[in-house]
């Protein structure tokens, strides 16, 4: 208040007042519309194009992935024609591997604010986490080929009595079962006469005589075969850049070329949610979202989690997302998930039980299933019929966290199994068989935020605070300079004209 000092009094007064009350202004300014400020620089950030953190990061990955793969091992398949029959699987693993994504043949639209790419998935096996020896366990299992040759011709009888003929009377195959290595089952592949003799049997067909099989292109089996390195497998992706508003970071528009898939119909085939490593910020967002979309082309198609509750990791507050009983409903219980039926004729959906989703269409036309593993949340005929599960809700959870403001994800727990459905197809192999859906292998896929990565994150977190915090002490000035100014006024500084006590001589 040095520059009210040679003044008048009436002068001080209102100079005082008026410079604390415009620093409490200024405080009351910076506080509302700091964070505002901070939020629209940091939206430049959040956009997936070169230069920025969150391209970065989504780029090349700055924590360690993994893959854990249980094999179910059917140890009673031998006494399967016996009276009363129930398969025992016993599980065995994990087998572990580091999982490391490459974005590649990358391509941006900037009329559209897209980007389009391609990833490389590629494992490494990571013997110190595994259970068991990945190089000589065996596992017992059913022959998927098989059953892919009799549920895609289970239409055509005469074609797959043809076929069927083929595989008996050339020795193609003497048993249902494959009793093979893990790791062929996993990613060497396994040699399989009767695929191979059908590639062989298709390649002579004229087009427009082929039978509606499709086999894999490959003359072994293995349910990871083919794709470590590929660049094609997992197909082509297009997302939103962010660039034309933040909250399209990330999410898809397009796979393959196109914004639904022929597998499901209405929400179902649509392309939508996140590929799971780059989300929109929820930092101008009110309230928490109700669900959350990861597209997985495992499934070809998007798996809706839930809103569970609020976390907290290496000192970061998250939001928690699950899998709920919705996810594999098939239109059961929840009116939303019919779409997930695959039958021809929608009169008559469901033809599944809730819990288990039917991915035969997406996967070669094998009766393949996708559920949670050792069927958690399913309905109870799918455990039935077998033994050996024991689901926990622990164990078998998908989960995704963020954190909020800006959309990094903190944790990820994605656990999905991988069934077949077993019965005889009009396959002479097949007769004896039980009707079950037979649980063949689960996996798990980890990522997990590492400290260091927590301590930037804290970095950005802290930014809108900061603006807060000054405000608050400039603030504090502020109301005590309005405080002096105030009792100065009073005691020291009365109006022009009017002595102060402290003027008047004694003989006054």
């Amino acid at each position: 208040m040095g520059c009210c000092s040679n003044r008048s009094p009436t002068t001080k007064r209102l100079c005082a007042l008026g410079s604390a009350t415009g620093v409490c202004v200024v405080a009351l300014a910076l506080g509302f519309l700091w964070p505002a400020l901070v939020w629209e620089i940091a939206k430049s950030e959040f956009v997936l194009v070169p230069g920025t953190e969150l391209y970065e990061n989504w780029y090349e990955p700055p924590i360690d992935m993994y893959l854990e793969v249980f094999m179910w091992n059917w140890t009673n398949a031998a006494d399967y024609q016996q009276e009363n029959y129930k398969p025992h699987l016993e599980q065995i693993g994990p087998y572990v591997f580091r999982e490391r994504h490459e974005r590649v043949n990358l391509e941006w639209s900037d009329e559209e604010d897209l980007l389009t790419f391609q990833q490389r998935r590629i494992w490494h096996y990571v013997p110190e986490r595994s259970v068991g020896d990945y190089e000589n366990d065996r596992v017992i299992t059913i022959s998927p080929v098989l059953l892919t040759v009799g549920y895609a011709l289970r239409n055509d009888p005469e074609l797959l009595t043809l076929i069927d003929g083929v595989i008996s009377l050339n020795g193609l195959a003497t048993s249902p079962f494959y009793n093979t290595l893990v790791r062929e089952m996993i990613f060497d592949g396994y040699e399989d006469r009767v695929l191979t003799s059908l590639l062989e049997l298709l390649s002579l067909l004229p087009p427009e005589s082929l039978p509606p099989i499709d086999l894999p292109p490959y003359d072994r089996f293995g349910w990871f075969f083919g794709r470590n390195g590929s660049e094609t497998y997992d197909g082509t992706f297009t997302v939103g850049t962010g660039k034309d508003h933040v909250q399209n970071t990330g999410v898809m528009r397009l796979w393959n070329g196109a914004n639904t898939t022929d597998y499901y119909r209405g929400l179902c085939g649509m392309v939508r949610g996140t590929t799971g490593e780059a989300w929109p910020p929820f930092g101008n967002l009110r309230g928490t979202p109700p669900n959350v979309s990861v597209f997985a082309p495992d499934v070809c198609s998007a798996v809706t989690l839930q809103y569970l509750d609020e976390v907290e990791r290496f000192g970061i507050k998250g939001l928690r997302w699950f899998g709920n009983d919705r996810v594999f409903d098939n239109g059961v219980h929840y009116e939303e998930t019919a779409c997930q039926c695959t039958a021809e004729d929608e009169s008559s959906c469901p033809v599944l039980n809730n819990g288990a989703m039917d991915v035969s269409r997406c996967n070669f036309g094998a009766p393949a299933t996708v559920s949670f593993p050792h069927f958690y949340l399913a309905n109870d005929s799918y455990l039935a019929g077998i033994t050996g599960m024991n689901p926990n809700e622990d164990e078998h959870r998908f989960l995704m966290e963020l954190e909020p403001y800006t959309g990094i994800p903190l944790n990820a727990l994605a656990q999905l199994q991988i069934n077949l459905h077993l019965r005889n197809y009009g396959i002479t192999l097949l007769n004896g068989l039980p009707d079950v859906m037979l649980p063949v292998f689960w996996f798990r896929q980890t990522a997990t935020i590492t400290e260091d990565l927590a301590d930037d994150i804290k970095l950005i977190l802290l930014l809108p605070d900061i603006g807060v915090y000054v405000a608050y002490g400039v603030g504090a000035i502020g109301v005590i300079g309005l405080v002096v100014a105030l009792y100065f006024s009073v005691t020291r500084w009365k109006l022009d004209g009017v002595p102060s006590a402290a003027s008047k001589t004694p003989l006054e």
